[in-house]
């Protein structure tokens, strides 16, 4: 009779386990295709290269470290990493590292506490860090708590305002989220005010989506609105052609199967 080899496993004696030798007491969890996904170290150890802490430590089907905390200095892609950074290699090839110290990046300063990704050829694609306190970044008082993003070049990408703000000429509603393209025009904003654009008022709480060039591209419909004779439902996605004319539209609705219900 089989018997199926269980998930997880602690080790009670040393082994070497896809070409790694694991300390007794490590904890092993493998995936349904019997490749191991992850482990909780007892010490320190280094694996394939990587100086790994004590504790979680991900791996990718190939065998190799897909995320660990570091126990000692590490460079990766010329970037020197402290010992306590929190390192991830990502499928898409770049590297994500939430940073225990501030790092100099090219001619970027990504504070501490931050999460940053890196490039095959080792430059910012991206960062963001969670706001202690409320913060003006680009005219915008952004939210305590929330998440900001930047772009590599430290442009902001992505905000949550803290209270209605005038941004690009609309009123965006305090506690949405403001985007931006990478080339600094505004690129999703949710109105606090009626506005008008594309020769259509929109109501407030409207999600208004722009191009890069600045043309309307999507409305997303807070309530009803009637354009052209045409009465369109609360919750409408309404599409822009790059003449910012209306091009489709699409309405999602939700119902409940009745054997959901009670």
């Amino acid at each position: 009779m089989a018997i199926a080899r269980p998930l997880s496993q602690t080790l009670g004696t040393p082994r070497s386990v896809q070409g790694i030798s694991f300390n007794a007491g490590t904890d092993l969890y493998f995936g349904l295709d019997d490749r191991l996904s992850l482990c909780v170290i007892p010490d320190d150890q280094t694996i394939h290269g990587v100086p790994c802490a004590r504790g979680l430590v991900h791996f990718h089907p190939s065998g190799e470290v897909a995320q660990t905390t570091l126990a000692r200095d590490l460079e990766v892609r010329s970037i020197r990493f402290c010992r306590g950074t929190v390192l991830s290699w990502n499928e898409d090839g770049t590297v994500a590292a939430h940073l225990c110290e501030d790092h100099v990046i090219g001619s970027v300063t990504v504070p501490r506490g931050a999460s940053v990704r890196i490039t095959e050829d080792g430059a910012i694609e991206s960062w963001s860090r969670r706001l202690v306190g409320e913060e003006i970044i680009a005219g915008v008082p952004c939210q305590a708590g929330s998440v900001v993003t930047r772009y590599g070049d430290g442009r902001p990408e992505r905000l949550t305002a803290a209270s209605d703000v005038l941004v690009d000429g609309l009123v965006a509603l305090g506690g949405s989220d403001v985007e931006f393209h990478r080339n600094g025009r505004l690129s999703r904003v949710t109105l606090a005010d009626a506005a008008e654009r594309a020769g259509v008022r929109f109501d407030a709480g409207t999600t208004l989506v722009y191009r890069e060039d600045g043309t309307l591209s999507l409305a997303h419909l807070a309530d009803e609105l009637t354009i052209a004779g045409i009465t369109y439902p609360a919750g409408t996605y309404l599409q822009f052609d790059e003449q910012q004319a209306l091009a489709s539209h699409a309405t999602i609705t939700w119902s409940v199967l009745p054997g959901a219900q009670g």
